[in-house]
């Protein structure tokens, strides 16, 4: 949508709202700065118009680019390209270049996967638009399927969606065909699984100084995905260690509905549960939450849930997401000193705030912009070569997400203050997201912006 088109919608809505006309508050986040995805498409944000071909760094997004994921991946490296573009590109060698960015949609975010969509697409990505080098993935069964085409063509590769270990795992078990797999978002699942048990060992100490009760009883609601599985360990492992009794483990399908979930959740309510974990990335999280608020189950909601870092959210579960409590990568706080800079421009830009994906997606095509200029260089081996001098000793500084940038051997993401760290978020009265302390544990305390609420019906003693 062109900047004339959004400043008169928002002039129509300021004008409606004085004159009382009754329009939702969800309209705001209908009014982007920057166009719809447009799979398929070479485009060159901030670029001269005249810019030579031979002068563009083509970066593919691969990723469900009709669905929240994919879609905050393209927004993430548009937004990116954009920035670098406008302010004159890059160097390699005495020339300038700028970013191209150009997606084709894998579909992996459908209930009902089809795994060669994911494939059709990553072909069509590198014989029809060859590019410099990958962003993207997100389901773990399409990616570990698609991978493989973008591994034979040695093209750098930088997942930005997926979590499950398995994708490090396989570059130290076959470096020569995998070295081209990097991660830089989400850090991976068990390490995400260790910060939400550090989140609940937190909790062990201090919910029940603040309920005046004892409060251990645990539920784990999980979709039934390869993804869930470490974490679910991890969680299965070491809740029991803080005191905490695991009344049950639900793995469910991601065609499940309301009537499923209302099933569930009546269970978790006889089950006496205090806390539930819910591990989800799908829409189901809007039913999930919805659910719980028609129940009104008596605990509290903490750990993942994909849908619930967008703003919409609010609106999508008509505010029955109040007091749940997510992982989100970031929020309006000073998680690093460019944060709160960044996510002001995506509000201005996109209208809501930024999915995980985004975020690791803008901060990646920063950190390959200092790459090809480090090595001077567009070769993926000389790429690799450089990606592997990022190291917790010598770090990349560019990312809004974390203090610092470092790799493991494994070409996956530090874990860990300050580097990959996600924040606990809480939703409360109003749709206001803060963040919520995990007693310096996982973050310091100075970038708290709220204490933790509790629903009006209670928590079960």
């Amino acid at each position: 949508m062109e900047t004339k088109t959004r400043n008169i919608i928002i002039v129509v809505v300021i004008i409606a709202i004085i004159a009382g006309v009754g329009i939702p508050l969800g309209i705001i986040f209908l009014v982007p700065k920057y166009g719809a995805v447009q799979p398929g498409i070479l485009l060159t944000p901030g670029a001269p118009e005249d810019v030579a071909s031979n002068r563009i760094i083509k970066i593919g997004v691969l990723g469900s680019l009709t669905d929240i994921q994919g879609e905050g991946q393209w927004n993430g490296v548009y937004m990116a390209a954009d920035e670098i573009n406008t302010a004159g590109g890059f160097k390699i060698g005495t020339d300038t270049y700028y970013f191209g960015i150009v997606g084709e949609d894998t579909f992996e975010s459908d209930a009902q996967l089809d795994i060669t969509k994911g494939t059709t697409a990553a072909t069509k990505m590198m014989t029809q638009h060859t590019p410099h080098f990958i962003i993207g993935g997100f389901r773990t069964e399409s990616l570990l399927a698609y991978q493989e085409i973008v591994m034979d063509e040695e093209i750098v590769f930088i997942n930005t969606g997926a979590s499950t270990d398995c994708f490090a795992q396989q570059v130290l078990d076959d470096y020569d065909t995998y070295k081209y797999m990097f991660r830089t978002m989400p850090i991976n699942s068990t390490s995400l699984g260790g910060q939400c048990i550090t989140l609940f060992a937190a909790f062990a100490a201090v919910l029940p100084v603040m309920l005046d009760k004892p409060v251990n009883k645990v539920v784990i609601v999980r979709e039934d995905l390869d993804w869930t599985l470490p974490m679910d360990a991890a969680l299965n492992a070491y809740l029991p260690l803080f005191g905490y009794e695991i009344l049950d483990d639900i793995a469910y399908p991601i065609t499940a509905t309301s009537e499923d979930f209302a099933t569930i959740w009546q269970s978790i309510q006889d089950l006496g549960a205090q806390l539930v974990i819910p591990v989800i990335s799908g829409t189901t999280g809007i039913t999930f939450t919805t659910q719980y608020a028609q129940i009104q189950a008596k605990c509290l909601i903490a750990g993942i849930d994909v849908q619930a870092q967008l703003d919409s959210y609010w609106f999508d579960t008509n505010g029955g997401c109040e007091h749940e409590i997510i992982m989100q990568t970031l929020c309006r706080t000073a998680k690093t000193p460019k944060s709160i800079a960044f996510w002001d421009r995506w509000i201005d830009n996109f209208g809501e705030s930024p999915l995980y994906t985004a975020v690791g997606s803008y901060d990646t095509v920063y950190m390959m912009r200092d790459v090809i200029e480090a090595c001077d260089s567009i070769d993926s081996d000389d790429l690799v070569a450089q990606m592997e001098t990022i190291t917790p000793e010598n770090p990349s500084l560019t990312s809004v997400s974390t203090l610092e940038f470092g790799w493991t051997k494994s070409h996956d993401v530090m874990a860990g203050w300050p580097y990959g760290v996600t924040l606990f978020v809480q939703w409360q009265a109003g749709g206001a997201k803060e963040c919520i302390t995990t007693g310096g544990a996982l973050y310091p305390d100075t970038i708290v912006t709220a204490p933790i609420t509790f629903p009006s019906w209670g928590i079960n003693d």
